[in-house]
C-alpha cells in the first residue's frame, strides 16, 4: 500500500549535483542516511513503508517492488544505498537494482558481520551495521 506523501527532488541550489543517491528502506537509519547526504548538497531520493517523518519526503512503498522503484527512478541514480533491518532482504533489494536498473554503485547494509562476505560475493560494497557500532561504542568507552 503506498503513502501518500512522495519524493521531491533538492531544488536548494536550482541544479542536480554530481551524485544522486536513491535510499531504500531503513526507518530512522535510512532518514538519517537521506538527511546527511542532502545536507552535504546532494541529490536524494528515499522509499520506505515505515512511517517515520523525514526530510527530504519519502516515496511510500515497498522497497522491492520494482513499479516502486521505477517510480522514484532508482534508474538515474549513480548510488543506492539499501538499508532495511533485513539482511536478506537487503539482499533482495540490491539484486533487483543491479538486474533492473543498473546502478553502477549499491551500498547495502549488513545487519550480521557473517553476512558480509555473502553480500560482497554478489557484487555490491556491504557496511557492517554492527561492526560500525561496536566499534564506536568501545572506543568511546
Amino acid at each position: 500500500m503506498m503513502k501518500q506523501n512522495r519524493f521531491s527532488r533538492d531544488d536548494r541550489s536550482g541544479e542536480e549535483s554530481e551524485t544522486t543517491y536513491c535510499v531504500l528502506g531503513g526507518g530512522h537509519l535510512g532518514a538519517a542516511i537521506a538527511r546527511r547526504l542532502r545536507e552535504d548538497g546532494h541529490t536524494v531520493r528515499t522509499v520506505d513503508e515505515s512511517n517515520v517523518p523525514s526530510e527530504p519526503p519519502v516515496l511510500g512503498g515497498n522497497p522491492t517492488d520494482v513499479r516502486v522503484l521505477e517510480e522514484a527512478e532508482v534508474a538515474s541514480a549513480s548510488t543506492a544505498i539499501v538499508a532495511t533491518g533485513s539482511d536478506r532482504r537487503n539482499l533482495l533489494i540490491a539484486q533487483l537494482v543491479r538486474v533492473h536498473f543498473d546502478v553502477p554503485n549499491v551500498v547495502v547494509l549488513a545487519n550480521t558481520p557473517e553476512r558480509l562476505d555473502l553480500i560482497a560475493e554478489a557484487g555490491h560494497e556491504a557496511v557492517c551495521a554492527t561492526s560500525a557500532l561496536s566499534d564506536v561504542m568501545v572506543d568511546r568507552a
